[in-house]
């Protein structure tokens, strides 16, 4: 049931944008990709998700590769959530989340969609959010009811994957972009708990911090490449984040946290 990257290569037009990426990531792990802006963090996540199609290499997810996914399974078993996935038209909150629903049903809720997609807008804390007009909400809010849509579409009641569960797959492209800090904590624990309870999320994510404390594994991008794999612990080193971003850093143990800081300093 794992997601399997081997030699994965992916082009934007005539230009290659990642190149040889390979790695393997499996039921009840948080992957975080870092790196910096154009690295090519949201082209592999592209790639992962069947937007984009690989130049080279292979996706196999659950064994299966990805170009042999039907799009309705393939829609019951991963879900995407992009950087922007606006809407212009007045939709109420309910009626987005329940699009992520669509894949089961014929065009017509079942109580059982109503119940998932309540459920998902309390996970993401819109409970309140129902009735609301979408367009109405803020750039944060407006976000975090897409993540409310995505984990509906992929939503599970079993505790761990089995044969009539199987692993659901979530990538997510900066999901904490626009959120206040109480509500970046909000998404990435939804994150970790939808991997803790049998998932895998891959995604993609600016602030090393928050890739510290809920990533169990951390891809590090430098123009196109791998320049890290491996734990947080491996990977969020000074030497290596320095190299790839260019600015001094410090990695502080802190007693009181599970997880180091990550603290960049002023460049004289």
């Amino acid at each position: 049931m794992t997601v399997h990257v081997s030699n994965v290569s992916i082009k934007r037009g005539e230009r290659v944008i990642v190149e040889d990426i390979s790695f393997r990531i499996a039921p009840g792990q948080f992957m975080a990709i870092a790196g910096i802006n154009g690295s090519g963090k949201s082209t592999l996540l592209a790639g992962l998700s069947g937007e984009l199609t690989v130049a080279t290499g292979e996706i196999r997810i659950a064994d299966v590769p990805l170009p042999e996914w039907s799009l309705k399974e393939l829609a019951k078993r991963r879900a995407v959530l992009l950087q922007d996935s606006d809407l212009s038209f007045p939709f109420t909150v309910l009626d987005v989340v329940l699009m992520g629903r669509s894949a089961y049903n014929s065009g017509m809720e079942t109580p059982r969609d109503l119940e998932i997609t309540s459920a998902a807008l309390e996970k993401v804390g819109l409970s309140d959010f129902a009735t609301r007009r979408y367009t109405n909400l803020s750039g944060g809010e407006r976000q975090r009811v897409h993540l409310a849509r995505v984990l509906a579409q992929v939503w599970s009641d079993s505790p761990t994957p089995d044969s009539t569960h199987p692993t659901r797959y979530l990538l997510l492209d900066e999901p904490t972009a626009s959120q206040d800090l109480a509500a970046q904590h909000r998404v990435l624990s939804s994150a970790r708990d939808f991997a803790d309870a049998g998932g895998i999320v891959i995604a993609v994510l600016h602030d090393l911090n928050q890739v510290s404390q809920y990533a169990d594994q951390v891809l590090l991008l430098s123009d196109g490449h791998i320049a890290g794999l491996g734990g947080p612990r491996d990977v969020l080193t000074p030497e290596l984040l320095e190299s790839v971003y260019g600015v001094p850093i410090q990695v502080i143990e802190q007693p009181t946290l599970a997880h180091p800081l990550i603290v960049s300093c002023r460049q004289d």
